[in-house]
Parts: structure tokens; sequence; C-alpha cells
């Protein structure tokens, strides 16, 4: 029998058990047998921090800001969550082919448990931030009652595009490839290395900000700097436009899942 979209969420939640012991699994599996474990979660981004300063602020003199690391952590720690979201979801039904066809449940808990396990990683690592940047100095004003608004709408955007790349990826390998070219692309053209601010930034790349702008990503990555770098409040517009972005993909990352959810197990 098909089910429709709304049974489909409730069946989910009927199996959220699941879901919480497929989150538990994957954060085994990433460090089992790791000394360091969850540590290694805040020690590449605070390598990357360390190379990104001294290339783009000592080196290069590309970016003019005070405290241009803690900058540069915030987005770092955000792009990282992201990042590793989309390349564990994109393969969670084709990596799991024996589940999906010899066993019911609802499939799409395999790639929500992968966003969820990383999301774990992330609310740890932001907890890490929130003491060093204190710790630094950097002010924190009242806009952290926001920090969850930005966090869970995250979170909603990797789910939604994790649903919709794991579902393409079992018509289409190639996406997994795609995934991780794009991602690369995406990082450096979204705000994280450099403010959107001209006053930061080199005469002759002031002209390119308009354009910079429309990366919907970029919408999350700046407000988490307002809030967590510059202590201010996130722009009123561009937290709508996240939140709105948010909403619409996890509608159609979820509806073009239900859509192929019966054809999966014969195709994978």
């Amino acid at each position: 029998m098909r089910l429709t979209s709304g049974q489909r969420l409730l069946e989910l939640y009927r199996y959220r058990e699941l879901v919480r012991n497929l989150t538990v699994r994957d954060l085994k599996l990433k460090y089992k047998r790791s000394v360091l474990g969850i540590a290694w979660s805040f020690l590449n981004p605070l390598l990357m921090m360390a190379v990104y300063t001294a290339v783009f602020s000592v080196l290069l003199r590309a970016v003019s800001l005070p405290h241009y690391w803690a900058f540069i952590l915030t987005g770092v720690l955000a792009w990282t969550f992201f990042a590793n979201s989309l390349n564990a979801a994109v393969l969670a039904f084709t990596r799991n082919p024996s589940l999906i066809t010899k066993i019911y449940f609802p499939i799409e808990a395999l790639p929500i448990g992968t966003v969820l396990a990383n999301f774990v990683n992330f609310l740890v690592m932001l907890a890490i931030l929130l003491v060093i940047l204190v710790g630094a100095g950097l002010h924190l004003g009242l806009s952290l009652v926001l920090l969850p608004v930005v966090v869970i709408a995250q979170l909603g955007l990797a789910i939604g595009l994790g649903l919709l790349l794991a579902t393409w990826n079992v018509h289409l390998r190639d996406i997994e490839h795609f995934v991780t070219i794009g991602l690369t692309a995406w990082f450096y053209l979204t705000p994280i290395l450099y403010p959107l601010d001209a006053k930061a930034l080199p005469a002759g790349a002031a002209k390119y900000i308009p354009l910079l702008q429309l990366n919907p990503l970029g919408w999350y990555m700046q407000s988490f700097q307002a809030i967590l770098y510059y202590g201010t409040w996130p722009s009123a517009a561009i937290l709508t436009l996240m939140l709105a972005f948010t909403l619409l993909i996890l509608v159609v990352g979820y509806t073009i899942f239900a859509g192929q959810r019966a054809r999966l197990p014969e195709a994978i």
C-alpha cells in the first residue's frame, strides 16, 4: 500500500527509536578504536582555521578583521557539519542495500540518522567554540537567543538535501562524486573565509558582494557570524530567507523521496 507523505511522517515518528539507534551507531563507527574520539571533530576545523588565518590575513592580507581567527572558526564549524552531513547522507541508501531490501522500515531514517550523528558532533563543537570565544573576550550579546533557531534551520537544510541526494544517488551513482566536487566550490563561494563587507575586503572584491549574497548557504553563515562573531542580531531579511529556504528544501527533499520510495529497493 502506498503511503501518503503525512502517513510516512507518522510512521517515521513511530520508528523514532530506530532513528536514535542509527544515530548512535554512526557515532560509534566514526570513533571506533580512536584514542582522541570526538576531539577529532574539533581538531580538523582548528587546523583549517590556523591555515586560512595565516594565508588570508598574514600572507595575502586579503581580509582585514579583528580576531579574524574567530570569524573563520565560526564559519568553518558550521560548514563542517553541513559538508560532513551531505557526504554521509548521499551514501545512506547505496551503502545499506541488504537492510533496505530485506527488512521493512522507514528507510528515510538512514540519511536522517547520519545527519543527526553529525549534528551531535556539531553541538559539542559549538559548545567548545562558545567557551573559546568568551575566553578570548569576544562580545556575545542577547542575540545568542537566536542561535538555536539558526542551528535548527541548518539541521533542516541538511536533512532535506540529504534525503534528496540520497534518493538521486540510487538512480545515478555519479551524484556522490558531484557532491564532493560541488561542496568544494560551494565552500569558496560562501562567506566563510571573508565577510560580505566592502570595508574588510580589497577594493576590487567589493563589486562581487551583491552576487555572493544570492548564495543561500551564505544566509546561514552570516547568521552564525552575526551572533557568534559580531555579537549582533542577524538581519531580519536574511533570517526570513534562511527559514523559508529551509522549509522549501525540506518539502522538496521529502516529496521527491516519497515519490521514489517504492522504486528504491529495486534500483539499489
